[in-house]
């Protein structure tokens, strides 16, 4: 039986592997044959639009949330709570003409805090929120869905099975261990006790790595470090041997997904040349509309890490009191705000990675254009 579950497992993983490897270079195929020079420049994108092309809905939230701060109409109460200025001002910033700011303006209010992330996920999940997305795919920005479901179904299907894989090794490194805490001799009279023992202290392990980790990795690690304690003590160490093999091809696989793109984002290789020349500084942009555009190139979970770009080549946030207030609210929201997501036009981060789409490489080269809406603006 520990054969055929080994076999069958190994065979799940190879074809898991193969649809990685296939779906990926299905999907830069399809990036190849699609726009590699964008129609606009990044003058001609809105914060919002810039921050749904960088990390999808969840990132164009978090613009509108720093806007409502910006304007004075917010304060971060703490504990990941927001809420309406006691005392507000008299003549406060006006809003941008996207309504996304408004559509939480109205949901605050002095004596009731609102959770932050709640307010993201509003604005997110809005009608505008769908307009900006149609407009992007429209200027060749992003992927049609249609072309993007040639290689994202498949690749979710394998990562599905991939998934239910991992669960079910969490599950048997918790039967490890039951197995190697009940004395030999004593099995009968010891489970009641042993088995409460793990029910409490492995599923709460399980919990704060996944918490930590992000993903099933931090589960599965749990496991397989749970199975090899195990397998010294047990009388039959060749079942929980096999186990512990079965969670480090899970491992290997979930490197090889990372390696090949993880949940592959809808932009277009113009996207990216797009983002990677909105990404240089701006020296003579308005302070709030160069925070707002900041904060849609780097997200507030950058902003929590501080100001510096993570890599080199990333976006240079501007050194001005607008953007430096920006990172502290950020921080004040806490880690509920930032965290990826994977719905429609969501930063494809559900799989424990950072949210960030990648693209295939250097972007194309691009040339800056004269700012203006262009004819994609009405839409």
């Amino acid at each position: 039986m520990v054969a055929g579950i080994v076999l069958a497992t190994t065979l799940g993983y190879l074809s898991v592997a193969s649809c990685y490897i296939a779906t990926r270079l299905a999907y830069a195929r399809i990036r190849r044959e699609g726009p590699q020079r964008p129609p606009v420049g990044p003058a001609d994108l809105d914060p919002f639009e810039l921050a749904m092309l960088a990390g999808g809905r969840q990132r164009t939230g978090e613009v509108a949330l720093a806007e409502l701060y910006l304007s004075g109409r917010a304060v971060a109460r703490g504990h990941g709570l927001v809420s309406r200025p006691q005392q507000a001002e008299q003549h406060p910033a006006r809003f941008s003409p996207a309504p996304f700011a408004r559509l939480l303006d109205v949901r605050l209010d002095p004596s009731r805090p609102v959770a932050a992330d709640q307010l993201v996920r509003l604005a997110a999940k809005a009608d505008p929120a769908t307009g900006v997305l149609w407009r992007l795919r429209r200027l060749g920005l992003f992927l049609s869905p249609e072309r993007l479901a040639r290689v994202a179904l498949p690749r979710s299907a394998a990562w599905g099975v991939h998934m239910l894989i991992g669960g079910l090794g969490v599950i048997a490194g918790g039967g490890a261990v039951l197995w190697a805490m009940i004395p030999e001799g004593e099995r009968v009279h010891a489970v009641p006790l042993v088995f409460a023992g793990v029910m409490i202290v492995y599923p709460s392990l399980v919990y704060i790595c996944a918490r930590v980790v992000g993903g099933m990795q931090g589960p599965v690690a749990v496991a397989a470090a749970a199975t090899g304690a195990a397998v010294p003590v047990v009388p039959a160490p060749r079942e929980l041997a096999a186990l512990l093999a079965l969670l480090a091809g899970w491992s290997l696989l979930h490197g090889l997904y990372r390696l090949t793109g993880g949940k592959l984002g809808p932009r277009t290789a113009a996207g990216d040349a797009l983002l990677e020349e909105a990404g240089a500084l701006d020296e003579d942009a308005d302070p709030t509309d160069a925070a707002l555009r900041s904060t849609a190139l780097l997200g507030f979970r950058a902003l929590r890490r501080g100001r510096r770009p993570r890599r080199r080549g990333g976006p240079q946030p501007p050194e001005c009191a607008e953007f430096a207030a920006v990172c502290s609210f950020a921080a004040a929201c806490g880690d509920g705000v930032g965290h990826p997501n994977s719905g429609l036009g969501g930063n494809f981060g559900g799989d424990g990675g950072t949210g960030d789409w990648g693209g295939e490489g250097a972007a194309s080269p691009t040339v800056r254009r004269r700012s203006g809406r262009g004819p994609e603006a009405a839409a």
